[in-house]
């Protein structure tokens, strides 16, 4: 596959951290199922507005987190971050403390938000001569 039609960012469920406090409908269940396995994303324009898409805030939409999903790029598996969703925003934690956030936190507010925020820590972290091959 030529390097250029990889994906860039990659997103999976990595932890239960509290009981969900509504019932998961068959959308959200569906989506709860794909995300428990590895998906790709070629940019993180689609994965920003991913995460701030109705069906997605339809899963995670509680005022108290319940989940915790794994980011990270796909062409070097060892560098990822946390992401913990709440209905109006996205916390990106840095478990790595790669130091690309202030306290290895930021919270976005909006697709646009995120996106930058993604982008800065990829192009932080992303070594291309370490990558996974």
């Amino acid at each position: 596959m030529d390097e250029e039609q990889r994906p860039l960012l990659t997103l999976c469920k990595s932890r239960i951290i509290d009981s969900v406090s509504q019932v998961l409908g068959d959308k959200s269940q569906a989506l709860m199922e794909t995300l428990s396995s590895l998906c790709s994303f070629y940019n993180a324009t689609d994965l920003a507005e991913f995460l701030f898409s109705e069906m997605f805030d339809s899963l995670v939409g509680n005022d108290e987190p319940w989940i915790v999903f794994e980011l990270g790029i796909f062409r070097d598996h060892k560098k990822m971050i946390e992401v913990i969703a709440v209905k109006g925003n996205i916390t990106l934690a840095d478990s790595q403390s790669s130091g690309v956030f202030e306290n290895d936190v930021v919270i976005c507010k909006t697709s646009d938000e995120a996106e930058l925020a993604i982008m800065r820590w990829h192009d932080s972290v992303y070594d291309e001569s370490g990558r996974f091959q």
